[in-house]
């Protein structure tokens, strides 16, 4: 059987629910700025690291980590409100073909197939590359126009997430340092399906060449950058540019070269902490509705990424313990 490992990228400052599945490993993420380790689990800042990136890498700390450390014939990402679902049913989906759920219960554990080790080495062994569904761009809702491109899509966050001359830079600097992948990077922000959030399972060669064509731009983009007045969304912007560099990657090599490929749906779970009780779960269960609710109203005039909404955060941080929060978290 194939050594495969899928690393769940964990935030320092929340006590997850982890899935006991030795093909996950979990990792903390900014593992550097960790005093305490409450959950007990490796950090992304030991041998060959970049843990102190995190507040503009994000769980690429945690591929950089996996990339350098550890030896494997298939390497996974995933983050800890996101899993690819290895059920073999197939569930209703939003507009970014995700599947959303609330809270990760033990039942989802195994509704999703998350707990089923054995089911998941048989399947991935089959194939080469194990991703996500894309994402018509069409049906996602935006704020200002119609979307009819990746880069569109990626447009609509220009000023929020980054700014928008980003994108240019990311042509840039592909075309300098990376030139086989120039007329595909071109190709897929001008293309109609939208391929993103970072979850995958590749097989060793094609995660060395994926973390070879990230990772080096990444670097030159984070020197580039004069971060000055930047939001703290906004210094994320490697991250974000390394995000459209994966969808640029899978559809460099399935469109050029011969792989096997399986999709399978992404789940996303807005609520993760360790349940503590059923007392607990029903808390969090209501609030998973009330924070529905509050998107609905907030989204509209608050987009993700916005100053107002980066104050709003900060505000709601502020007098908000972490522990207090539930899942109203407004990210």
């Amino acid at each position: 059987m194939s050594n495969i490992r899928i690393f769940v990228s964990h935030r320092i400052d929340i006590e997850s629910e982890l899935i006991d599945n030795p093909v996950y490993v979990p990792v903390r993420c900014g593992a550097a700025f960790d005093q305490q380790n409450p959950m007990n689990i490796p950090g992304d800042d030991t041998g060959d690291n970049i843990s102190e990136r995190r507040m503009s890498f994000c769980e690429f700390t945690v591929q950089y980590w996996a990339w350098k450390n550890y030896d494997a014939d298939y390497y996974g990402l995933c983050h800890y409100r996101r899993y690819l679902s290895f059920s073999p049913v197939h569930f209703k989906t939003d507009e970014y073909t995700m599947v959303r759920v609330p809270v990760l219960t033990p039942g989802c554990k195994k509704r999703y197939g998350l707990l089923d080790g054995v089911g998941m080495e048989r399947l991935i062994s089959q194939y080469d590359i194990v991703t996500s569904e894309y994402a018509p761009v069409a049906r996602i809702p935006a704020f200002s126009r119609k979307q009819h491109a990746v880069r569109d899509l990626w447009m609509e966050q220009a000023g929020s997430f980054f700014e928008a001359s980003s994108i240019d830079l990311l042509f840039e600097l592909i075309d300098r340092m990376a030139p086989e992948y120039s007329q595909s990077a071109r190709e897929y922000l001008d293309g109609s399906l939208h391929r993103g959030f970072n979850c995958f399972v590749l097989k060793k060669e094609l995660f060395d060449r994926l973390c070879r064509f990230q990772f080096p731009i990444m670097f030159e983009v984070e020197k580039r950058l004069d971060t000055t007045g930047y939001t703290q969304t906004m210094q994320r912007t490697p991250a974000f540019l390394g995000e459209m560099m994966y969808g640029i990657f899978l559809y460099h090599v399935t469109k050029n070269e011969t792989w096997r490929v399986k999709e399978l749906q992404l789940v996303f779970f807005a609520d993760t902490e360790r349940i503590r009780g059923k007392l607990d779960l029903a808390r969090r269960c209501l609030w998973s509705i009330l924070d529905r609710c509050l998107r609905a109203i907030v989204d509209p005039v608050m987009p993700k990424g916005s100053v107002r909404r980066e104050r709003l955060k900060k505000l709601f941080y502020t007098f908000t313990p972490a522990k207090q929060r539930g899942i109203a978290n407004i990210k």
